[in-house]
């Protein structure tokens, strides 16, 4: 079984800084594609991997990474990931989602048009007030949905983006982690492709925890505290009683009407393990305990989606 390749861009140039999110971030360019073909797809953001204070790289390259494939497997459209070094730094690459022609909206200016003084999530109001499956359904109303997805609506495809949020554990769907492109000159909108995983499956946690808590049998316990504290909910009430992520992804498979329902649950029941073990497997710089951990983490999970109704 061949490894992901982890791709040099040391050589690419850098097309801007990004400004979104807390760690440094790039725009680069791929150098392999001809002049006459570039286009906003050839830029590639890099994300180099965050170093805490106690010395261990943290795992936001081979979560990211695994995400992306997970999704294809799915079926949910994707921003596409490769493992990546650059000046000797590992990190991952992101193609863009957003093509020639199209404008990025991100989903926090996007509910600005439904909530009325909607405050963003980079500001982190308490409980995320208007963030919620209902009124993102009413935003997304508007919208249309990549190609290939025209049965399922926009919400019905952004509910699958959150079904694939509560398999992987992926905690950080706030409002600049999703977004919709409108065609330039025109009130033509889309949903865009889901993007930005890097915060699943347990990235940040150290192998000796996750040995702990596979020795034990508390990963079961472990995933049901996933909470979807980037939704609305209620900041007074304590963390336990905010909604799962697996409860999230259920009413928005509700609010998106039964066709939905029925291609994402379909979906998920035919993921094979082996399909799943083969994605992690192939991932370098993940340890051997690591692997079981996200293996095990991901079959908890989809059980848990499954079984809930």
């Amino acid at each position: 079984m061949q490894p992901f390749p982890v791709r040099d861009v040391s050589s690419w140039s850098v097309v801007r800084a990004e400004t979104l999110g807390r760690d440094r971030k790039v725009w680069l360019r791929d150098p392999t594609v001809a002049a006459d073909s570039l286009s906003r797809e050839s830029d590639w953001l890099f994300k180099p991997v965050v170093v805490p204070a106690h010395g261990i790289p943290q795992g936001e390259d081979w979560a990211e990474k695994i995400v992306s494939e997970l999704g294809c497997v799915l079926g949910v459209p994707c921003a596409e990931v490769d493992l990546a070094v650059r000046g000797g730094e590992p990190g991952l690459i992101s193609r863009n989602v957003v093509p020639d022609g199209w404008d990025r909206v991100l989903g926090a200016e996007l509910m600005g048009t439904v909530v009325p003084n909607y405050q963003e999530g980079r500001n982190n109001p308490p409980g995320r007030p208007g963030h919620s499956p209902e009124l993102i359904a009413k935003a997304l109303s508007a919208c249309h949905t990549a190609p290939g997805y025209e049965d399922l609506g926009a919400m019905g495809t952004f509910a699958g983006y959150l079904v694939l949020d509560a398999w992987v554990a992926n905690q950080d769907r706030h409002d600049q982690n999703w977004a919709v492109m409108v065609r330039s000159g025109t009130q033509d909108l889309r949903l865009a492709p889901s993007y930005d995983h890097a915060s699943s499956l347990a990235f940040s946690r150290l192998d000796s925890y996750r040995e702990r808590v596979l020795q034990s049998g508390g990963l079961k316990a472990f995933a049901e505290r996933g909470r979807a504290t980037r939704f609305e909910h209620d900041p007074e009430r304590p963390r336990r009683e905010i909604p799962t992520l697996v409860a999230v992804a259920h009413r928005s498979l509700d609010l998106a009407g039964p066709q939905a329902r029925r291609h994402w649950i379909t979906q998920l029941r035919a993921v094979q393990r082996a399909a799943v073990e083969e994605v992690v497997h192939r991932t370098p710089n993940l340890s051997e305990v690591g692997a079981r951990f996200v293996v095990e983490l991901l079959d908890i999970n989809r059980g848990r989606l499954l079984d809930d109704r």
